[in-house]
């Protein structure tokens, strides 16, 4: 992506699905402006969400702890047919591919391990924030090839800290979206001067922006030595092309953000919040001099990682003696007004000129307020016809808050606040759907009871509308055998695409398990007709199967029986008109297609029929209709 362009990373891919258009969600939080909306959803409104209309659909165990958001991409050719394929990273350093729609589809399309991560316990951490493996912690990014027609074609760009004999190491992995196989450069070791693996947590989201994928690095538990790291890599090559280093000469500044990514504007420049730098006086100032060292700090850089403003806040010293981190919400961009927002925690919310975000001092804000009593994690914007725009926050032991936003200007007094705070760290972590600027959910996921500070908590999804937060639509706990999804990911959003919601969870223990619910609407009408016009072609040995699309069909089924009675299932969620690559058996073979939607499969087609009649190596087409 080249520099000067707004990066919009939730894209819509046409025909891709059977025939319809389709979300993909490409990187945390949506979009390079980190607004956290899908404004594409037009499936999932406030009329059909809600207990006997909506519930969870099915569920995937992995192998361990999700931290990242799951992504989600249409229309990728697997194995011969297309799928809408879903991505979801663990702490053991695994990432796996799903089908996105199709409950019985339960093997994943692909899994990879990069081998044995980083645990809590390979150094003295001293805090349970995280509480068991440290491989894949941040959110991937996925970067799909220009002017392709047909299939999705694309790169999934994953960080995962694995062992290396008696040390550990970052690497940045490329691989291709159909086969998790790594692709050419990949991997790449994590390095720079002053950087140690162990002691850097990958926790933020990648960005892929101006051809670059950007790379930012907290820490694990204040634990030293560490500093907070934004690097940038060749999205082609993976050659590294740029480090920026918050203290140089200092210590800490951590970029970890709860997990929420670096953002980018439409010139290519990038936007980070550092954390807090040592509590001691002396150390302090030299992690932070406003002019190479920059702890507690809105940072704006280039995309070549040369900083090119910034803006830290008065009570900066303050911040790290209280161990109040400035950057726990990241930066959020509200489209079309040149404002970023973004706050940490105290529960203060900054609100600046992306052109001129003021050095040092309060007073260079466009304005600052308390937005929520503790610390604030994450944001989301969206602007509906009716009340022009509104920023979601719902932080830590408070209660959901919705600002109104007019010309990059926010309103202090809430214009809405539901009645109920949580009880703990680290409040809700927020998406919003909607078709436009009509029909917004905010979804927010968050611990149903307790903290999930130092283990994990029972969590629970909860939807409300968009336009009247008071008013809950639906929540997992309602009807809890049926959509309860475990364990709260803690700081993992939920993520909203083409009439589904993928939510990330730890699981069933609080250590060492995972899963990945997946929700929308429930059966309530009739099963789609069968395909029709079923055709089979067989050159050099192997079998294409095409068929025409469906009314109202979702995915398709494809199924053999051969000679001797044997019934196989060689394709469950195909979202394409098609599937090719079916190695031929020689003599006649049967092969029957099913249509399925939210309702359940149709009949079988009416059989097409393929007969090999010579070896695969030398059968050259036979048609069978």
């Amino acid at each position: 992506m080249k520099a000067g362009r707004l990066v919009v990373l939730v894209t819509t891919v046409l025909g891709a699905a059977v025939g319809q258009a389709q979300v993909n969600v490409l990187t945390q939080h949506n979009d390079g402006g980190r607004t956290g909306a899908n404004i594409q959803e037009t499936v999932l409104t406030p009329a059909n969400v809600n207990a006997k209309q909506f519930g969870m659909l099915f569920k995937r165990a992995v192998d361990d702890q999700v931290y990242g958001q799951p992504l989600l991409v249409s229309g990728v050719k697997v194995s011969g047919g297309l799928h809408d394929v879903v991505y979801v990273t663990t702490v053991n350093n695994s990432v796996y591919a799903f089908d996105a729609n199709a409950a019985e589809a339960e093997t994943p399309l692909w899994h990879v391990n990069f081998g044995t991560p980083a645990n809590l316990y390979d150094a003295q951490f001293g805090c349970l924030d995280m509480n068991g493996k440290m491989g894949i912690v941040g959110t991937p990014v996925v970067g799909l090839e220009a002017g392709k027609i047909g299939a999705a074609r694309g790169v999934l760009y994953v960080v995962a800290l694995t062992a290396v004999g008696d040390g550990f190491v970052h690497r940045l992995h490329a691989l291709d979206l159909a086969t998790g196989a790594e692709v050419a450069a990949s991997p790449v070791e994590i390095k720079a001067k002053d950087f140690q693996s162990l002691y850097q947590n990958q926790r933020p989201a990648l960005l892929l922006a101006n051809g670059t994928v950007y790379v930012a690095f907290g820490s694990h538990c204040d634990l030293g030595p560490y500093h907070g790291f934004l690097m940038g890599y060749d999205a082609k090559t993976l050659k590294q092309m740029g480090v920026f280093n918050v203290t140089p000469t200092g210590q800490w500044g951590a970029i970890w953000q709860s997990g929420n990514g670096p953002a980018v504007d439409a010139q290519g420049n990038l936007y980070v919040v550092s954390g807090n730098g040592p509590a001691a006086a002396d150390a302090a100032s030299q992690s932070w001099d406003g002019k190479v060292n920059f702890t507690e700090s809105f940072l704006k850089l280039n995309p070549k990682l040369k900083l090119v403003d910034w803006f830290t806040p008065t009570n900066h010293f303050e911040l790290d003696k209280k161990d109040a981190d400035l950057n726990t919400s990241g930066a959020t961009l509200i489209p079309g007004t040149g404002t970023l927002v973004g706050g940490g925690k105290e529960g203060e919310l900054y609100v600046l000129d992306m052109k001129h975000l003021g050095h040092l001092g309060d007073e260079h804000a466009s304005s600052h307020f308390k937005a929520t009593a503790s610390h604030l994690h994450s944001l989301v914007f969206w602007e509906p016809e009716k009340r022009g725009g509104l920023l979601y926050v719902w932080g830590q032991r408070d209660k959901a808050r919705v600002y109104g936003v007019q010309d990059g200007r926010l309103d202090p007094t809430p214009v809405m606040m539901r009645n109920e705070p949580n009880e703990g760290h680290p409040g809700a972590m927020l998406s919003l759907s909607a078709n436009g600027k009509h029909d917004g959910i905010l979804w927010a996921a968050i611990h149903a009871t307790g903290d999930s500070w130092h283990e994990s908590r029972p969590g629970v999804l909860h939807a409300y509308d968009a336009m009247d937060i008071q008013r809950e639509l639906w929540n997992s706990l309602e009807s809890g055998a049926r959509d309860d999804c475990g364990e709260y990911s803690k700081m993992a959003p939920p993520t909203i695409a083409n009439g589904k919601v993928y939510l990330a969870s730890f699981g069933t223990q609080d250590i060492g398990t995972g899963q990945m619910c997946v929700y929308g609407l429930l059966p309530a009408g009739a099963a789609p007709a069968a395909p029709a016009k079923v055709s089979a072609m067989i050159h050099l040995g192997l079998v294409t199967l095409q068929w025409e699309a469906v009314a109202g069909a979702r995915a398709y089924t494809v199924k053999s029986v051969n000679s001797s009675g044997a019934t196989r299932t060689l394709a469950v969620g195909l979202v394409g008109t098609g599937l090719t690559g079916i190695p031929a058996e020689k003599g006649s073979v049967a092969y029957t297609v099913s249509a399925v939607n939210a309702n359940g499969g149709s009949v079988g087609s009416e059989p097409v029929i393929a007969v090999a009649v010579q070896p695969a190596a030398t059968e050259r087409g036979h048609v069978g209709h």
